[in-house]
């Protein structure tokens, strides 16, 4: 198949053109990590159903959120981290994911500062939860572990359908935004 390009049918201003040229294809990428991210973690969480369990150690505990802007009002979604220990083949191992798909998202998510705006306490109720959250350091856990790779571990080791949203998004928004590719360049292309 020979594809000639004739720019002499691009009839488009220069706005539309670096529209096409600069955001489209930065469009496309956040479209494809949405996807990938959400694959890889719906994969990790499948596959941490069939990992080892062994006891850890909550070593430390913090609060993150992360700010969403929904229809002009600000709001903000807290999360509970847990720092844990545990001990596999003679080695120790650190791990600070409750899903095995946490990892992909963790720096999306900002920590609480001490000194900061909000309190504490109503942190703590948002998060909906009658866990004593202060005094858990040195409580032993649950800790799932890949038996291919002991430094792969989750708390819970469970499917949150959650990790569905990205995968659909990123096959919607790349979807259309290829056939949007597709139509504006057939008029390049013979």
């Amino acid at each position: 198949m020979n594809v000639k390009i004739n720019f002499d049918n691009w009839h488009l201003d220069t706005l539309p053109t670096i529209v096409i040229c600069v955001f489209l294809p930065l469009f496309l990428y956040f479209a494809l990590w949405l996807f990938i991210t959400g694959v890889i973690g719906a994969i990790r969480m499948l596959q941490s159903k069939y990992w080892t369990p062994t006891i850890g150690k909550i070593i430390d505990t913090t609060i993150k959120y992360k700010d969403f802007n929904r229809e002009g009002t600000k709001s903000r979604q807290y999360v509970k981290l847990k720092t844990y220990l545990y001990f596999v083949n003679g080695k120790y191992y650190i791990g600070k994911n409750t899903l095995a798909s946490d990892y992909l998202y963790a720096k999306e998510y900002r920590t609480l500062q001490k000194n900061s705006q909000f309190d504490a306490n109503i942190v703590l109720d948002s998060l909906k939860s009658g866990e004593s959250f202060e005094n858990i350091k040195g409580e032993s856990t649950t800790v799932y572990y890949s038996p291919k790779k002991p430094k792969n571990s989750c708390l819970e080791n469970r499917f949150d359908a959650q990790i569905i949203l990205p995968i659909f998004m990123g096959l919607l928004f790349g979807g259309g935004l290829l056939y949007l590719t597709y139509f504006l360049l057939r008029i390049v292309l013979e």
